[in-house]
C-alpha cells in the first residue's frame, strides 16, 4: 500500500509549564496543544492528519524561512503526517 505522507511547517508556542500551542499557518483550523515537545509533536501530527486526510487537493506548504513568529520563545518546525493511516483509522467513524 502506498502511503500519502505530507509535511507542513508548524509554529510551536510555549505557554508555560512545558505546554505548547501548535498551529499550522497553511492549514486552516489546524491548532492543538501538547505537554512537552514529544507530546506536542504527536498532537501536531494527529491534528495535521485529521484536517487533511480526506482532502483531494492539499494546500501548498510554506518554506520554513517564510514563516515569521512574533513570540521570541516560539519556533517553527516541520511536522509530517500519514494521511493514508489517518483515513484507515477513521473507517466506520461516526459523529
Amino acid at each position: 500500500m502506498n502511503h500519502r505522507i505530507v509535511t507542513y511547517p508548524a509554529i510551536f508556542k510555549p505557554v508555560g509549564d512545558d505546554l505548547y500551542v501548535i498551529s499550522f499557518p497553511d492549514v486552516k483550523g489546524a491548532i492543538t496543544e501538547g505537554k512537552g515537545l514529544k507530546e506536542a509533536m504527536k498532537m501536531a501530527a494527529d491534528t495535521l492528519a485529521s484536517r487533511l486526510y480526506n482532502r483531494k487537493e492539499l494546500p501548498a506548504a510554506s518554506d520554513l524561512d517564510e514563516i515569521k513568529v512574533k513570540d521570541a520563545e516560539a519556533f517553527v518546525a516541520k511536522v509530517s503526517a500519514d494521511l493514508t493511516e489517518a483515513s484507515q483509522d477513521r473507517i466506520g467513524y461516526q459523529i
